[in-house]
Order: structure tokens, then C-alpha cells, then sequence
């Protein structure tokens, strides 16, 4: 596994531990699985562990190369571990254990294809909706009838559940992480020390920014309300690397002052300040959760403008400002029109 810099960031927080629960996500109700199960269960299995693989080893992690480089070996062996000790049951997520296994043994990763012990380990899902159960088996039946051509298995490429739908939202947003924390690596080697400094303090403000965008701006009512807070959050953090690229342009600069934008933030903030009870009626949304963002907000600009000012002091401080507040001003008048 690479070593992580010791830069404090907040993809290294999800690049260093497994999938987490999504609070917001509803749970199903499991009935019988299919019928095909009783079969499929009723093999036998024995996959054999490898010895350098840890007990608290992270078999998604292996699988999609997170944090690490992609090693389908490793993450048969955690698979195993997990499943020996019912990590799925624990944090219900459908990865760990026998849901690694089905995609492993479905695509032949790094083992032979075997469609049978495949079907085994999605029946072993008892979380599982049967409906999702029965739709993933029959994904199997057509990778056997039609293996060049079918394409391959993914439990996310048969989610049908909000459940399982924001599960697969946040394994989205921790490979993205995993993709975003190299590109900061990258550009944080560069920096002095006093670089390094400015741009903790400018993570620190991007947390508190990201956390009152996606929990106090998104409406949460709904079934996939946790998949919007990921969704969300992949957004801002796409967006604060993309600003991290874009003001290292040489003679960066904007087409539009920093006033002009403002002027403009300033209006549809009133509206929602005034609209809100009607503009956010039947939401999750209040004025005052506005209030809070826009105040983290405010911190996340001037803590742009103070990193920049270290590490690129050649580029206008009202450029970077510009910018934020470009972003931020979609936000609110999105806001401003929800209804």
C-alpha cells in the first residue's frame, strides 16, 4: 500500500477506513430469497485464505484499488476474512465479504469465472431485497449463456433499492476520493512548509463548508435522501480540486469582477432570506441552514484567498475570490428558483 502523505485531508479520512453506514438510508424489508438460492447455497465452498492478509483488512478497498493498487488476490483473501466474520451483517453494506466474492468469481478476477459459487455468494446477501436477489441472478444466467458479450457483473450495476443505491454512492464518492487525493498529492509535495500550513487551513475550511452544503442546502426528505448528501459532497470536493489546478494558470484571471459577482450573490440571497418559508416549504431546507452555509461559505472564500496568497502571490486576490463566488452563486440562485 502507498504511504499517504502527512498532509491532513479529507480524502485521506475515507482513503483510511471502510465503507460507513449511510444514516439516511431506509431499510428493506428482507423477505424469502428466491427459490434458485436453495441450490445455489447448498454447494460447497472452500476458497482458502492467504496468510499475509490482516483480519481488518478492507476487501473493497483491494478490489477497486483504493488507497492502494488494485489486487484481486488480496481481496479474495479479505473476502474471506470478512465473510469468516460476518462484517456485512455488521454495517449492512453488500460489499464485504460475500458480495466481493460474487464479483470476483462472476469476471474470472484474478481466479477462475465460476458462475455457480458466484450465484452462492449473492444468496448469501440476506440483506438483500429479493427482488435485487432475483435480478442478479438472472445477470449471472446471461454472463453464462453469453460470457464474451455480456459484459461484466457489478452489485451497483443491479442496485435497485435506496438501500443498496447509497451504498453504491458512497463507493462512488471513496474511488473518486481515492482519485482526488492523488491529484492533491501532486500539488502539495510542491509546496514550502508554509504552503502546507495554508492549505490545512483551507481543508479545514472546505470541510465545514461541504458538511452545511450537503446536510443543510439539500433536501433530505426521501428515500435517497443519503445518496443527495453523497452526490453532493462528490461535487464540492470534484470542485475544490478543479480549483486547485485552475489557479496554478499562469496569469490566471477572470472575466468579471468580484463586485459584479457579489451584486448578483447578494440578490438571491435576499430572496431566500425573504422567500425561504414558501421556497422551502415541504423540504428539509430552512433559511437558517442557508445562513449557516453562506457563513462557511464566506470562511471556505477568504481561506481561498489566504492560500493562494501564499502559494501564488502573482495571482489576484479578487480573481480567486471571483471565482468561489462564481460557484457559490449557482448554488444560491438554484436555491432562489427551487419552487
Amino acid at each position: 500500500m502507498k504511504r499517504l502523505p502527512a498532509v491532513a485531508s479529507f480524502a485521506a479520512v475515507f482513503l483510511a477506513i471502510p465503507l460507513c453506514a449511510i444514516a439516511q438510508a431506509v431499510q428493506q424489508e428482507v423477505a424469502p430469497p428466491p427459490a434458485e438460492c436453495i441450490a445455489a447455497l447448498s454447494r460447497p465452498f472452500d476458497g482458502g485464505l492467504d496468510p499475509r492478509i490482516e483480519p481488518d483488512c478492507d476487501s473493497t478497498a483491494f478490489y477497486y484499488g483504493i488507497g492502494r493498487d488494485r489486487d484481486y488476490d488480496a481481496a479474495k483473501s479479505c473476502a474471506l476474512i470478512e465473510r469468516i466474520n460476518h462484517v456485512e451483517a455488521k454495517d449492512g453494506s453488500p460489499f464485504p465479504g460475500a458480495g466481493i466474492l460474487s464479483m470476483i468469481y462472476a469476471n474470472g478476477d484474478g481466479t477462475p469465472r465460476d458462475i455457480n459459487l458466484a450465484k452462492r455468494f449473492v444468496c448469501e446477501n440476506k440483506e438483500a431485497a429479493t427482488s435485487e436477489t432475483a435480478a442478479r441472478l438472472q445477470v449471472l444466467d446471461n454472463i453464462a449463456k453469453t460470457p464474451q458479450t455480456a459484459g461484466r457483473y457489478s452489485l451497483c450495476g443491479v442496485a435497485t433499492t435506496s438501500l443498496t443505491l447509497g451504498w453504491c454512492a458512497s463507493l462512488q464518492l471513496r474511488v473518486a476520493d481515492g482519485k482526488r487525493y492523488d491529484e492533491m498529492v501532486k500539488i502539495v509535495d510542491k509546496l514550502s512548509p508554509a504552503g502546507v500550513e495554508a492549505f490545512k487551513k483551507l481543508q479545514a475550511a472546505e470541510g465545514d463548508y461541504e458538511a452545511a452544503r450537503s446536510q443543510k442546502e439539500i433536501d433530505l426528505t426521501g428515500a435517497a435522501r443519503g445518496v443527495w448528501v453523497l452526490q453532493e459532497q462528490d461535487r464540492v470536493r470534484t470542485q475544490f480540486v478543479s480549483d486547485l489546478k485552475l489557479f496554478s494558470t499562469p496569469n490566471y484571471s477572470q472575466p468579471v469582477t468580484l463586485a459584479t459577482v457579489d451584486a448578483l450573490i447578494n440578490k438571491d440571497y435576499t430572496s431566500v432570506r425573504v422567500n425561504g418559508a414558501k421556497i422551502f416549504l415541504g423540504t428539509t431546507i430552512t433559511v437558517a441552514g442557508v445562513d449557516e452555509t453562506q457563513a462557511a461559505w464566506l470562511k471556505y472564500r477568504d481561506a481561498w484567498r489566504a492560500f493562494e496568497g501564499v502559494v501564488n502571490p502573482a495571482v489576484s486576490s479578487d480573481a480567486v475570490a471571483t471565482q468561489i463566488s462564481r460557484e457559490r452563486l449557482t448554488q444560491l440562485h438554484k436555491l432562489s428558483i427551487m419552487y
